[in-house]
């Protein structure tokens, strides 16, 4: 599944939000390392509800600050996360999020249309909820250094 949006926030700022989440989750392993690719650590992963189990989380790709590539390894297979954030301009940004999900057998699982529909109408809300708080923070910036 794949989910594009343009951001009206500057690429730089985008994608080290979405870094900042990985890092949290990096020190919450008790590790300090920094974000580099073939990085691997360990995360708790909720599997539905109530549930959850370990996984694996290894950084396959990363070029800052355009793309950041995980796999989260776990009992029930593999996902793997990709975020690509290309500049649009000053303040302006196309965010694309891909997820796909494998099997044990390194095959892809299949969404089905309704569920798929549904995942990406709620990926596309936390993408512009990322750029509405970006925003939010500029301005509050902006008016903090106004005063």
């Amino acid at each position: 599944m794949e989910v594009t949006i343009q951001a009206n926030v500057d690429a730089k700022s985008y994608f080290d939000f979405v870094l900042s989440t990985v890092q949290t989750s990096l020190e919450v392993s008790g590790s300090n390392e920094k974000i580099k690719k073939g990085l691997t650590f360990e995360k708790s992963l909720n599997t539905g509800f109530m549930k959850t189990e370990m996984c694996k989380v290894k950084v396959t790709d990363y070029v800052y600050p355009k793309i950041i590539e995980l796999d989260y390894i776990s009992k029930s297979g593999k996902n793997t996360i990709r975020y690509t954030i290309l500049p649009k301009g000053k303040d302006a940004c196309e965010v694309t999020y891909r997820e796909t999900k494998y099997d044990h057998n390194h095959v892809e699982k299949k969404i089905g249309a309704w569920s798929e529909k549904g995942y990406r109408k709620k990926m596309e809300k936390r993408m512009n909820a990322v750029t509405q708080y970006l925003l939010e923070q500029k301005n509050k910036e902006e008016k903090s250094t106004a005063d």
